[in-house]
Order: structure tokens, then sequence, then C-alpha cells
């Protein structure tokens, strides 16, 4: 799943769109079902394969994360609202895509990946004028069998939360200065 954005670069436009694959909208259409979506995709999914989605549905900056918390006010989600609050370094995540891709391949683990030593760089844009890239990047895996997974909706909604949350604090741990 990748942000239709990314289309803009031509080398990931022609690469990506020879795999499976799929460019989605941030504000899709009236009527088209994300979920349903990213469950299609996600259906099929054996040992061999690998399932990319990024919860927090953007790149971290100050204002994203104030509107993210904003929305999840106005959605009606306070108690999201308020651990969203808590989280300084990371998005709130938007549990629905990884709910649907957990629900549509129900054998499979899951893998996060927590990075930081890119946080200045916003956009593609920004990601072109950085090259060659010398940066420093520390980045952290963490692999999370199926059976620890909870079942439930709501209940894996919490397990998204708690994980973003250690995520945040991983990053404030690791954050390259």
């Amino acid at each position: 799943m990748l942000k239709d954005t990314l289309r803009w670069d031509p080398a990931i436009d022609v690469l990506l769109s020879r795999l499976p694959a799929r460019f989605i909208s941030p504000n899709p259409a009236a009527g088209e079902d994300l979920e349903s979506q990213i469950a299609e995709l996600a259906r099929d999914l054996d040992r061999d394969d690998a399932f990319v989605i990024f919860p927090e549905g953007g790149n971290f900056t100050a204002a994203r994360r104030d509107r993210a918390i904003a929305r999840l006010r106005r959605l009606g989600l306070e108690a999201m609202a308020q651990r969203a609050e808590e989280m300084i370094h990371v998005l709130a995540p938007r549990p629905g895509g990884v709910v649907a891709a957990l629900d549509a391949a129900p054998g499979v683990d899951v893998l996060l990946v927590a990075h930081t030593g890119l946080d200045h760089l916003h956009s593609v844009a920004d990601l072109w004028r950085e090259l060659p890239m010398d940066k420093r990047i520390v980045m952290r895996w963490w692999r999370v069998p199926r059976a620890e997974i909870p079942e439930g909706r709501e209940e894996r909604i919490g397990w998204l939360f708690d994980w973003w949350e250690r995520i945040d604090d991983w990053v404030e741990e690791n954050r390259v200065r």
C-alpha cells in the first residue's frame, strides 16, 4: 500500500506498477472502500510474501500530529486522542487498514519497523535534496508472532496503539541529535 503521491517519482511508478502494489489516496473518492482494497491485497499472503502498510498514513510533522489528534476528537474517539497526545515523535496510527489486513491474512506474523535520523525529511523533494545521503539512521525491528496478536477489532486497535506508544518511546531514546 503506497500513497498515491509516490507515483510522482517515475522510477517508483514504473517499478511498483509491475508488482502487486496499490497506490491509494489519503482522501478517497466518495464510496471508495479502502479497507476492502487492503483486505483484497492481503488475502493470499504466504510465507514468501510481504505486505507493507504505514498505519500512520504519512510522515510525521507537528501540524499533521495536531490534525490527527483533532480528527480523532471530531470522530468522538477521545481515548485515542488522549493517547495520541502522549506520542510526540509519531502520528497516531489509523488502524482500519491494519485490522483489514490482519483479518484477511489470518496466518501471518507482523514486523514493525521504527527509525530515526530522517526526521527532517518531509517530502520526496526533501529526500532528493539530501542525496547523496550521509546521515546516520538508526532502525529497530520487532517481529510479533500471530499468536500474540489479539482477535477482536477493538483489541487489535488497542494493540496497535500500544505498539505505537512503544515505538514513540524508542524514537525518544534513540533519535539522532
